[in-house]
């Protein structure tokens, strides 16, 4: 579209250029009629509802240098909650500035009779002959994208050479097309890994797909898992490219040693627009036809929905075909990837194992086919579940458009070979070839980057569903773990725009299709997010990898900030392995993946209102909105799932305290004991939520917080009351330890350690014992004392009183209050 008013020319002719009409207003005028043409430039009538028009793109040029305009966009769909967080519209000048950057003024934005108005201003630069560019958010077009993998192509032209042969560390890359869109436009497939285990064989041509005989597909690859990325189905969310340049950019590094293990675990088939129509012709959410193609999976038209199609027919091809027939030793890294790197990166044989999987998990395949299966064929598992969901497909577009033909109704039979053993046997969802699947998308509405995950019925299947969120939340400062919403009432809600259901959507279609655990969608507000992660620093890395973001508030979102989020999404997937030679989960607060489990499946179980655990525990706190209360941090690293954890605790408590009197660097102050103290009950709660769970493995003086050391100099050694382990207590009689909740035994567990100097007049029933200094001890520095004032009155009385019975047995008496 293209309109002029004098010299100024307003147009929307290029790549992603959304603009239907221009309308000029004059001075002193009311606001233009809202009778405005409903659909974009390149699509008008009644296929495209105004609900999905929230995509603007155009440019201006012929105005006069320094002229101010006023711009008011019409027939967008209501995104005033967008806008009141701050959201303002892109602008560029070519020449002047090429980069984008948000208009300085503030928008507006209003309703005028149920339609909604965003109003801004813009001075145009200094130069004449230059061309202003103003767009919804950071435009990458079509255009773009192929010239972006067109210098990909020449960064590696010797791809097509590499063999078995090569040498393993090799970087293979492959680019290949996938099948054309409705308009004719590329929709590319990228295949990304290392040479090691390729196999001689080829991946065969799936029907309908790979129309391009010129291009060999690529070489297949033993003990390999397939990760699948695609962006760009809703060709407005614009976010979602970059975050996908960020990862992609980052597993092809050939000096980032992180890289180098990604694609020695996996192979990535990466799609990087899915909806390339909808991207060309500037649309938000559809397709050239008007279709939301993220609601098609769950029975994609080769002919109307070609690249979801194309993506749900490859996903199932790589489920069957890239499946681990030894799982345990292919899951994980078999060798570190660096001499340098320290076990604590390599899961060691006897450290605590992932969650056996059960018979549901199994079985969950199987179920799922048998649901969605023809009843004539009950037991058939999920290998033919594939060759019935395309049997149905077919049929389908037999009746929508007959140009169906018979031989693409069984074609995976003919195209790929399997034994007929692994055809009459269900492949469980950790043996399977697809590892991940992960779509990208922008969102509107809700701020921060999270994702989207499927509702898991068993409880070790949920609690993996969601540790690979939390890590991305560990390497990226911008993920909101606590945004990410993981509800059976999120897989099948409906649209308000058009009333389709999330279950066509591809993380929940690829999730019944295949049983896949982990199935997401990655959402990225457009503008800024709600909070900022504190992430820790990564090991062993000499200062290579990128510094952790010092603490601010979170920031307007540019392309960097979603690229960085790309390459968190990549580096979690090698923490889930425990392959990652530059970790930060070592020093962030949960030190480890075990502990890292815990706390999620704590954080499951809070989210069902779950209160039972292994241990008999009293009821637990209760907020205001119905949660239960957080435990301490120091609770939440050491939460363990069974009681020989716990005692390992002691025993790792116990000999540290032994070994040494010095208090550990990391751990925090203890709290404050004086002479006037509270109540014994308000002390066991007080320490145990601040101070036992914080060491590991020191005794800690217990003392005033402000100046402990002077006070220990005016008391003298032998006034103290010694307070003693129970497990390192050596007296004969000794209180039994009353019944206490998992929360208290281990934090009694972490803290108790050796002798902690403590005032007479506090006891700590059921976890300590008292024992008060020997007689023979006291008397002699009584004695030795002037006598001067009152003491001489009363030092007789202090002797007569402190002379041993002669029958006192030997060995600690018990204070008691």
């Amino acid at each position: 579209m293209e309109a002029r008013f004098g010299n100024i020319v307003f147009s929307s002719k290029f790549d992603s250029g959304n603009l239907a009409r221009v309308e000029k207003v004059e001075k002193g005028s009311s606001s233009p009629s809202t009778d405005v043409a409903p659909g974009g430039s390149a699509l008008s009538g009644p296929n495209i509802a105004p609900d999905y028009e929230s995509w603007f793109y155009f440019s201006v040029r012929g105005a006069a240098p320094g002229k101010i305009l006023k711009i008011n966009v019409m027939n967008m769909n209501n995104q005033r909650k967008l806008y009141s967080q701050g959201m303002a519209p892109l602008v560029r000048t070519l020449p002047g500035k090429n980069r984008w950057e948000r208009i300085r003024d503030r928008p507006t934005c209003e309703n005028v009779d149920n339609q909604f108005i965003l109003s801004f201003t813009h001075r145009l630069l200094e130069a004449r002959g230059a061309t202003t560019y103003f767009s919804f958010c950071f435009p990458f077009s079509y255009s773009e994208c192929q010239e972006m993998l067109q210098q990909f192509d020449k960064s590696y032209p010797n791809a097509a050479q590499l063999s078995p042969s090569s040498e393993p560390d090799s970087v293979y890359y492959h680019r290949e097309l996938l099948c054309h869109s409705l308009d004719g436009n590329r929709v590319d497939l990228i295949t990304v890994t290392n040479c090691n285990g390729m196999q001689h064989e080829r991946e065969p041509r799936l029907p309908k797909l790979f129309p391009d005989a010129n291009t060999p597909r690529p070489h297949r690859f033993s003990s390999k898992r397939v990760f699948f990325l695609s962006s760009r189905v809703h060709p407005g969310e614009t976010p979602s490219s970059f975050v996908f340049n960020g990862f992609l950019n980052f597993i092809l590094r050939r000096d980032d040693p992180r890289a180098h293990v990604l694609r020695k675990i996996f192979v990535f088939k990466l799609i990087p627009m899915l909806n390339p129509d909808g991207v060309v012709r500037g649309h938000y959410r559809t397709d050239s036809r008007g279709v939301n193609l993220n609601r098609q999976y769950l029975n994609p038209s080769p002919e109307l929905h070609p690249s979801i199609y194309a993506a749900k027919t490859l996903l199932l091809y790589h489920h069957t075909h890239n499946r681990l027939h030894n799982p345990q030793s292919s899951n994980r890294c078999n060798s570190p990837p660096h001499p340098q790197t320290p076990p604590l990166s390599i899961r060691p044989a006897n450290q605590h194992q992932s969650p056996p999987f059960t018979a549901l998990e199994v079985n969950l395949n199987q179920r799922n086919a048998e649901k969605d299966a023809s009843p004539a064929l009950p037991e058939v598992p999920m290998v033919m579940e594939e060759n019935g969901w395309v049997t149905t497909e077919m049929g389908r577009g037999d009746q929508n458009s007959s140009s169906s033909s018979p031989e693409t109704v069984a074609p995976v039979a003919v195209e790929v070979t399997v034994p007929q053993v692994e055809e009459q046997e269900a492949i469980p969802p950790q043996d399977g070839g697809v590892a991940y699947y992960v779509d990208l998308h922008g969102h509107a509405s809700k701020r921060g980057c999270f994702m989207y995950g499927n509702n898991l019925s068993d409880e070790s299947q949920q609690v993996e569903n969601m540790l690979y969120p939390r890590l991305i939340a560990v390497n990226s400062a911008h993920f909101d773990f606590l945004g990410c919403n993981f509800s059976e009432k999120n897989m099948y809600a409906r649209d308000k725009r058009d009333g389709q259901s999330k279950e066509g959507s591809g993380r929940v279609a690829i999730h019944k299709a295949i049983g896949l655990l982990h199935s997401y969608t990655l959402e990225c507000n457009y503008n800024t997010g709600k909070t900022m992660n504190t992430i820790p620093p990564a090991c062993h890395d000499n200062g290579r990898a990128t510094p952790p973001p010092p603490p601010s508030f979170p920031p307007k979102y540019t392309p960097e900030i979603f690229e960085q989020v790309g390459r968190a999404v990549a580096v979690s997937a090698l923490d889930m392995a425990e392959c990652n030679p530059w970790p930060r989960l070592v020093l962030s607060e949960h030190s480890c993946l075990m502990n890292l489990r815990a706390w999620i499946l704590k954080h499951v179980r809070n989210t069902k209102g779950l209160n039972t655990h292994i241990y008999t525990q009293p009821p637990p706190r209760i907020h205001h909105n119905g949660m239960k209360a957080s435990p301490p941090k120091s609770f939440n690293n050491c939460l363990s799932g069974s009681a020989s954890e716990n005692a390992l605790s002691r025993i790792r408590c116990n000999s540290h305290s032994s070994s040494s009197q010095t208090p550990s660097p990391k751990m925090h102050s203890s709290p404050s004991f004086t002479f006037g103290c509270p109540p014994p009950r308000t002390h066991t709660q007080h320490n145990s939520t601040h101070g036992m769970g914080r060491g590991r493995g020191g005794n800690k003086t217990l003392g005033p917080v402000r100046d402990p050391k002077p006070q220990e100099k005016r008391r003298p050694p032998h006034h103290h009351s010694i307070l003693r382990s129970p497990s390192n207590s050596h007296a004969p009689s000794r209180p039994p330890l009353s019944p206490t909740s998992s929360s208290s035994s281990s934090s009694s567990s972490v803290c108790a350690a050796g002798s902690c100097p403590l005032p007479a007049s506090v006891t700590m029933t059921g976890l300590y014992s008292l024992q008060s200094p020997s007689l023979s001890t006291l008397l002699p520095s009584l004695q030795a004392l002037p006598c001067t004032g009152l003491l001489s009155k009363l030092r007789p009385l202090l002797l007569q009183g402190l002379q041993p019975p002669t029958n006192t047995p030997d060995g600690p008496t018990q204070d008691s209050m």
